[in-house]
C-alpha cells in the first residue's frame, strides 16, 4: 500500500516526493504563496501525496494541504472558534450543541492538516482516559441517543483506545446510534482498515453511520473504494460532507463528478458546507450567491438523491442552517 514513510511533516520532503519541478510548477499555477514556516503545522499523508501526484487536477488537492501566507492575514469575522465549540463544551472531550446528541472530541491527530480546518485553533485537551470520561458523562445524560466521534480524526486512535472508547459508549443502552466523522478513507486507508474487525461488529450493536469528508473526485481511488465497500457490506450507512472551497471544488463540473464518484463507491452526498470562518481560511471562501448558483446547476445534472444540501453552521444554532 505505502512504504515506510507514512506522512510528510516537512514541506521539503513532500516536494521531493512529488518531484520538485512538479510541485513548484503546480504551486505556482495554483497561486499559492508558500509559507515554509506555518503557525498551523504542515502534515500530509504519503497516500494523499500520491493522489496529488496522479490527479487530473493536482492544484485542487495541493491547495488543501500546502500552507499559504494568506493564512496569516487578519480578516474581520474570521475567528478562533467559528462554530461555537467552546461554549458548547460539557467536559474536556464532549461538545453538545444539539438535543439528544453529543460529539466526542476523541483526538487532535489527523491523517493530514487541512488548511481550511475549522478546528485549526481549537485547544485540544489531550484527555488521558477519554473512555472513562465519556462513560461517566453518559451515565448522567440518559437522553443522549446518538454519539458522534470526531476530532481530529477518531480513526487515528490506536485500535486499543478506539475499542475502549466504543465499548464505553456501548455500555449505555440509551445510545442507539454511533456516528463517525473521518477523512482516513482518502488520507490513510491503511489506518482506517486497522479498525475493521471492530467496525464490522458494530452494526449489530448500533445504528452505524460513517460520514466521510471528500472535497474533490480525484481524492477517490481503489483504496477508498475498498474501505467504503467493506463498511457498506458490514451494514454501515455511508454519507459524505464536503466543504465548498475556492479553487478546489467551486465548479459545477467538479461537484457533479464528485457526487457521481461518491455514489459509485457506495457513499451518498449529504452536505455541501459553506466555509466555517476560522482564522486563517478566508482565502477559501465562496460567496453564498455563487454557492446557490452551483447547486442550481448541479441539480439539472443529477438526480435529487445525489445533490448535497447546501448548509452552514452558525454558532449557537440548534441545527445546520440551509443557505
Amino acid at each position: 500500500m505505502e512504504d515506510s514513510v507514512k506522512a510528510f511533516t516537512q514541506i521539503s520532503d513532500f516536494f521531493e516526493y512529488l518531484g520538485k519541478d512538479f510541485a513548484a510548477k503546480i504551486a505556482a499555477s495554483a497561486g499559492i504563496d508558500l509559507d515554509e514556516t506555518p503557525t498551523y503545522p504542515f502534515n500530509c499523508s504519503r497516500h494523499y501525496a500520491s493522489l496529488i501526484k496522479n490527479a487530473n487536477d493536482p492544484e485542487a488537492l495541493l491547495r488543501q494541504v500546502l500552507p499559504s501566507k494568506k493564512e496569516n492575514e487578519t480578516v474581520p469575522g474570521f475567528v478562533d472558534d467559528p462554530v461555537g465549540d467552546l461554549p458548547a463544551g460539557k467536559c474536556d472531550s464532549i461538545i453538545q450543541k444539539y438535543d439528544n446528541r453529543a460529539l466526542v472530541v476523541s483526538t487532535s491527530a489527523c491523517g493530514v492538516r487541512c488548511r481550511f480546518c475549522f478546528r485549526r485553533n481549537y485547544p485540544f485537551q489531550g484527555v488521558q482516559d477519554i473512555a472513562s470520561e465519556v462513560s461517566n458523562w453518559l451515565d448522567v445524560h440518559t437522553d443522549i441517543w446518538e454519539v458522534i466521534l470526531s476530532g481530529g480524526d477518531p480513526l487515528m486512535l490506536s485500535p486499543g483506545k478506539f475499542r475502549d472508547l466504543v465499548e464505553s459508549i456501548a455500555m449505555h443502552s440509551s445510545v442507539t446510534t454511533l456516528r463517525i466523522h473521518t477523512r482516513l478513507p482518502i488520507m490513510r486507508p491503511d489506518l482506517a482498515m486497522q479498525h475493521f474487525e471492530l467496525l464490522r461488529e458494530l452494526p449489530a450493536r448500533f445504528e452505524c453511520v460513517l460520514v466521510t469528508h471528500v472535497n474533490h473526485p480525484d481524492e477517490l481511488d481503489e483504496e477508498s473504494q475498498m474501505v467504503f465497500g467493506q463498511l457498506k457490506f458490514a451494514g454501515w450507512t455511508l454519507l459524505n460532507q464536503s466543504a465548498l472551497l475556492k479553487g478546489v471544488n467551486d465548479s459545477a463540473e467538479t461537484l457533479v463528478k464528485l457526487s457521481r464518484r461518491l455514489f459509485e463507491q457506495g457513499v451518498l452526498p449529504y452536505y455541501l458546507h459553506q466555509l466555517d470562518h476560522a482564522k486563517g481560511v478566508a482565502h477559501f471562501e465562496v460567496s453564498d450567491d455563487a454557492a446557490r448558483d452551483l447547486i442550481a446547476k448541479i441539480r439539472t445534472k443529477l438526480p435529487g438523491y445525489m445533490v448535497p444540501k447546501l448548509v452552514r453552521e452558525i454558532a449557537g444554532e440548534k441545527s445546520k442552517t440551509p443557505v
